[in-house]
């Protein structure tokens, strides 16, 4: 009986102490009467804080449409689009295939992807899979890819490209390329 009032006392004790250690900030903004002015760094100017795509080449008539191309460029999807919806819709169209997205970066408008062609679905079941899983091999060999959006008098056009940069118009580039168009061509029926 001791030892639990004991340990009542203490517990009590030490719940006050860790709200003098910790207070509530919440509190203090909600109570508070000025809020401090936010400052800007002194490298950061107004013209660098702008949109860093200088072009603001946005077609007239914006239809989401979205195109297969194959020129001299190479190959490329064409939509007529302006380069925030597509980015949005590139993104989303890259989740919704559970392709990883390892970093993008808008300013470059690129997203880093890790795309295999076969990959392989992981089974969930026995132990022996689980066991397989963890100390086999990786049946999925992953390779990264960028893909790269550009703005253009008829659109946006959507490159997939290697780590070096080079456009790609064959093997899993192409099928990455291909993928995407499918995607985006079904959620423009959609909307």
């Amino acid at each position: 009986m001791k030892l639990s009032k004991i340990s009542l006392i203490f517990s009590v004790t030490l719940v006050t102490a860790c709200s003098s250690f910790f207070p509530d900030k919440e509190k203090d903004y909600i109570y508070s009467k000025e809020i401090a002015a936010l400052e800007m760094p002194p490298n950061l100017s107004e013209e660098q804080s702008a949109d860093p795509l200088p072009i603001d080449t946005t077609p007239s008539a914006l239809t989401n449409t979205v195109e297969f191309i194959q020129d001299n460029e190479g190959s490329y999807l064409l939509i007529n689009s302006s380069f925030a919806h597509v980015w949005r819709v590139t993104g989303k169209a890259l989740t919704e295939r559970s392709i990883e997205i390892t970093d993008k970066i808008r300013s470059t408008a690129t997203y880093y992807v890790q795309y295999d062609q076969n990959v392989q679905d992981v089974k969930d079941g026995s132990f022996w899979d689980e066991l397989v899983f963890f100390f086999g091999d990786d049946p999925n060999q992953e390779k990264p890819y960028q893909v790269f959006l550009q703005q253009s008098e008829q659109g946006t056009r959507i490159f997939v490209r290697d780590e070096e940069g080079n456009n790609l118009s064959e093997g899993n580039g192409l099928h990455l390329l291909n993928l995407l168009f499918d995607t985006i061509k079904k959620d423009f029926a959609t909307d």
